[in-house]
């Protein structure tokens, strides 16, 4: 509970800090500096490879999503598969009212393909954030393999970082909106988690009450 509060206050004070800082200096120099510096690396056979893995934080994760809420419901862990949907749900609409309210406009060198929403914090790196961290708490929750839960935590954290890395090279997106895509995912996944554990404290009290 305690390292649930810290990540979420602290994840917070950094998505605010940097849109403090973004929203003061609209031409940010390090999201001009990063941006054309992964411009440069662009090549027909990495664009197809970007469009390929930039799908896998958008609509694409809710196939994977259903399936998981699906087993979770079968093999009996009703509560887990509702945080789960409830998780993923609030997340994007915590991105969506997070776009409308901060209202940055999208890059507007070379993108590779269109997007007609705000640009900041970036949607697909806050939602894949959520999605697979969230995966990776459940895979060390319900899998007694920990080779296995280490596994898919690293190749997680590997896809996080692959999807907001193909935001910015397909142009779409500053660095600085996937950066703060981390940090309110961190923070709503943290204060998801927190408020779990919170229910789960009080319903244990209750119980050992009743003894």
């Amino acid at each position: 509970m305690l390292l649930g509060i810290f990540l979420s206050i602290s994840s917070n004070v950094l998505f605010i800090k940097l849109s403090t800082e973004v929203f003061e200096q609209p031409a940010f120099i390090y999201d001009q500096t990063i941006s054309q510096i992964i411009y440069s690396l662009r090549s027909p056979l990495l664009t197809k490879i970007m469009l390929l893995i930039t799908h896998l934080g958008g609509s694409y994760v809710l196939i994977p999503a259903t399936i998981i809420t699906i087993f979770l419901i079968i093999r009996k862990h009703q509560e887990e598969a509702f945080l789960f949907s409830i998780i993923l749900i609030m997340g994007l609409i915590l991105n969506t009212s997070l776009k409308s309210i901060l209202h940055r406009p999208r890059p507007d060198i070379t993108p590779l393909i269109n997007e007609t929403s705000y640009s900041f914090p970036s949607g697909h790196a806050m939602n894949s954030f959520v999605f697979y961290t969230t995966v990776s708490f459940y895979s060390f929750r319900f899998t007694r393999k920990k080779k296995l839960s280490i596994f898919i935590s690293f190749a997680s954290l590997l896809m996080i970082l692959l999807i907001g890395f193909s935001r910015v090279y397909l142009g779409v997106h500053y660095p600085t909106d996937i950066l703060a895509g981390y940090f309110a995912g961190l923070a709503w996944f943290a204060t998801a988690i927190f408020m779990e554990k919170t229910i789960f404290f009080f319903k244990y009290l209750k119980a050992e009450e009743k003894q």
